[in-house]
């Protein structure tokens, strides 16, 4: 199973470095049955150290406890490397188009990757989704992610993180939630109560996208599933004015941070036009882009091994994560 993966990596780094408590704790697994669903390795589980709550209480808006649909979490993946300085850390956010995080590639390869080759601890949001009726639609997923960004800052000392260094990496939907945290990180999406967490930086230093949902406005993209499920239930003015705030083609200033973007233009999911138009805008404010936009390639492939031309996106995301100064 997916979260069996993470444990054993996890085990497996932490007790490199010492930390015996946490490995002893690890030694004991429950047995993966092959007959799960998938989706359960997406529910929180409070015995497992891997897993952080992003509240301790019920999370705003929360409509009960269910540790498969009311608990967003993190699952973190310790970089893989010696010595103690402080690490720089990499949110990644999978897709599943608002209503499912479904696509294990988009998890526990990606996060493996980042930890032992570009040695960054990772962490995967695991966000609430949305309903059937309007529960956790928007502005819920965006308190998840935000707090989840904050919440690394605020716990980097205690994490061995370097809180300057902060990269988000979205794919499909999960690169939507990504680059509406980015361009709006001024704000808190009308969050109901805040803590201290909630007080710390919400800007990314850089922002990673792998086909990306970017635009919410039906004139310039087709309607996905995404649009459909984030914005359930609006209408009128306010959804005209959410079609607008929530296309990040629309919302790029000169301050948004560097992005690295990879799509292919074959993409028979989300239209490739959203890659497209966020780079022009991009590119119209001057903002440092270096997007990939391959003729060929795989929605939801993760990692795309195998996948020719597509799966050189990984080698290419590490050299500008060192260009970029946040690799060192």
């Amino acid at each position: 199973m997916l979260k069996n993966r993470y444990r054993f990596f996890a085990f497996a780094l932490l007790a490199s470095t010492g930390l015996q408590a946490f490995a002893q704790s690890h030694r004991h697994e429950r047995a993966a049955s092959s007959s799960s669903h998938e989706e359960s390795a997406n529910c929180y589980d409070p015995a497992d150290r891997a897993d952080i709550r992003l509240w301790e209480g019920r999370a705003p808006g929360a409509i009960g406890d269910d540790p498969c649909r009311d608990i967003p979490y993190l699952r973190m993946l310790p970089a893989r490397t010696e010595g103690s300085s402080p690490r720089p850390a990499i949110l990644i956010i999978p897709g599943g188009g608002y209503d499912r995080l479904t696509d294990a590639k988009e998890q526990a390869p990606v996060a493996e990757y980042f930890s032992q080759t570009l040695h960054a601890t990772s962490f995967v949001l695991y966000y609430r989704l949305a309903q059937k009726d309007g529960s956790y639609r928007y502005p819920v997923p965006m308190w998840d992610g935000q707090r989840a960004l904050k919440l690394i800052r605020y716990r980097a000392a205690q994490l061995g993180i370097d809180p300057q260094r902060v990269a988000l990496f979205g794919f499909s939907a999960g690169g939507h939630l990504a680059s509406t945290l980015t361009l709006h990180s001024a704000t808190d999406f009308g969050l109901p109560v805040h803590d201290a967490v909630d007080a710390e930086r919400g800007r990314p230093e850089l922002l990673g996208l792998g086909y990306p949902v970017i635009s919410m406005d039906p004139a310039d993209v087709p309607p996905s599933g995404s649009y459909r499920n984030l914005l359930r239930g609006f209408e009128g003015p306010e959804l005209q004015h959410l079609q607008t705030y929530l296309s990040g083609e629309k919302n790029v200033t000169p301050h948004t941070p560097p992005v690295f973007l990879f799509e292919s233009m074959d993409d028979a999911k989300i239209s490739p036009q959203n890659s497209v138009l966020f780079v022009a805008a991009l590119r119209a404010q001057g903002v440092p882009v270096d997007a990939h936009l391959f003729a060929h390639g795989e929605h939801g492939a993760g990692l795309a091994a195998g996948i020719p031309e597509e799966s050189a996106w990984p080698e290419m995301f590490q050299r500008w994560l060192i260009q970029q100064r946040f690799l060192k």
